[in-house]
């Protein structure tokens, strides 16, 4: 069997999740458990990556997630460049949804990237985008319940309500108003590359 072959026999299962999802649920909930394997991936490669900055670290990522019927473009153009552009191939379903990276510094800086998402990048139209924290920092778990209590405490960049949990580990929700008026979901998923 050839390289190529193999490749898509390989991705077949993930790709028939991938087209079965008719919804936009069903689409999101494919793209968080992809990102989980994904990030699992990257965590596991840490020794590799600790150093490299946040450019490197996003090709990473976006080469891991990219697949057939998944297209991860870095540095596409959405109100400027946005740092994850992940698409949906699908000409029934056809979905969109941004991501801004930071290497962890803060939560200062941490709301930046919340903002750049919703304000910046952020047309509206898509009603979910992610915040993704390279964390080289040892404590992810500390960094993360810190994170939220601060979130939850300032409701930065118009955040409706307490932030609340998400299935995937060190990752965390928030919703956001949108100039449209328009609530965006951000999924804040935390990336352990500290070793």
């Amino acid at each position: 069997m050839s390289d190529s072959l193999r490749t898509l026999f390989n991705w077949f299962p993930v790709m028939r999740k991938l087209f079965q999802a008719k919804t936009e649920k069903e689409f999101d909930d494919f793209l968080d458990r992809h990102f989980e394997e994904c990030v699992q991936r990257m965590e596991a490669e840490a020794h590799h990556l600790k150093v490299d900055n946040e450019e490197k670290l996003s090709a990473f990522l976006a080469a891991a997630l990219s697949m057939p019927g998944l297209s991860v473009v870095r540095e596409g153009y959405s109100n400027g460049r946005v740092d994850l552009t992940i698409k949906s191939e699908s000409i029934q379903f056809p979905e969109r949804r941004l991501a801004e990276a930071k290497i962890y510094r803060g939560s200062a800086k941490h709301a930046q990237a919340i903002e750049q998402l919703v304000t910046r990048y952020s047309t509206g139209r898509q009603s979910r985008g992610y915040v993704i924290e390279y964390v080289r920092d040892p404590g992810i778990s500390n960094i993360v319940v810190k994170l939220r209590a601060k979130a939850d405490l300032d409701l930065p960049v118009h955040q409706q309500g307490t932030t609340c949990d998400h299935r995937m580990r060190w990752a965390y929700i928030s919703d956001h108003r949108h100039t449209s008026q328009e609530l965006i979901r951000v999924v804040h998923v935390n990336v352990n590359i500290h070793r």
